[in-house]
């Protein structure tokens, strides 16, 4: 068998593989980039079909929210599971920012009481608006955290290189034995 033959039957297979994955739900995650001077760290997952481009989206659903940690330098810290309200009615995102105005509170993972909130302002395209995160406990004390919720670029899996490349291979393989 040629060697274009299975360079082109790899081709193929890879395609092929792409085409059945880009089926799957896209999966994003932002992660809170603070303002100097600022604390915090955390980060939004989102999964959902409809997201094509993870900088750039909109109309994605609430429920598209699969993940949430945030922790205050306070050792305040909140969770997907102590989440009490969330007023996203969709998410949004433009040039790898958060745009969607939302207020999420949640509870203490420590279950300590308190306000534990999430906030970011509504932002335009290409414009994101103020993230402002805080937190104001007996036990944590008050804490505010100004900065932006920020895609965080996810490289594609060694996995993906390695099978495209091992269908090459085992192609040649048997191009060399036949």
């Amino acid at each position: 068998m040629a060697l274009s033959t299975v360079i082109r039957r790899s081709a193929l297979a890879a395609g092929l593989f792409i085409l059945v994955s880009g089926a799957q739900a896209a999966t994003v995650i932002y992660d809170w980039v603070p303002n100097a001077g600022q604390g915090g760290m955390g980060s939004i997952e989102l999964s959902s079909t409809s997201i094509t481009d993870p900088a750039n989206f909109s109309g994605i659903p609430a429920n598209a929210l699969t993940a949430l940690s945030y922790t205050w330098d306070n050792g305040a810290a909140i969770d997907l599971s102590t989440i009490l309200t969330n007023n996203v009615t969709t998410w949004e995102a433009s040039g790898g920012f958060l745009i969607n105005g939302f207020q999420i509170t949640a509870g203490s993972l420590s279950g300590d009481p308190g306000t534990f909130s999430l906030a970011l302002s509504a932002g335009l395209p290409g414009n994101p608006g103020p993230g402002f995160n805080s937190t104001n406990s007996v036990a944590f004390g008050a804490e505010g955290n100004a900065g932006q919720w920020v895609l965080n670029p996810i490289p594609v899996p060694a996995a993906v290189w390695l099978f495209a490349s091992g269908l090459g291979l085992l192609g040649w393989v048997r191009s060399r034995r036949g």
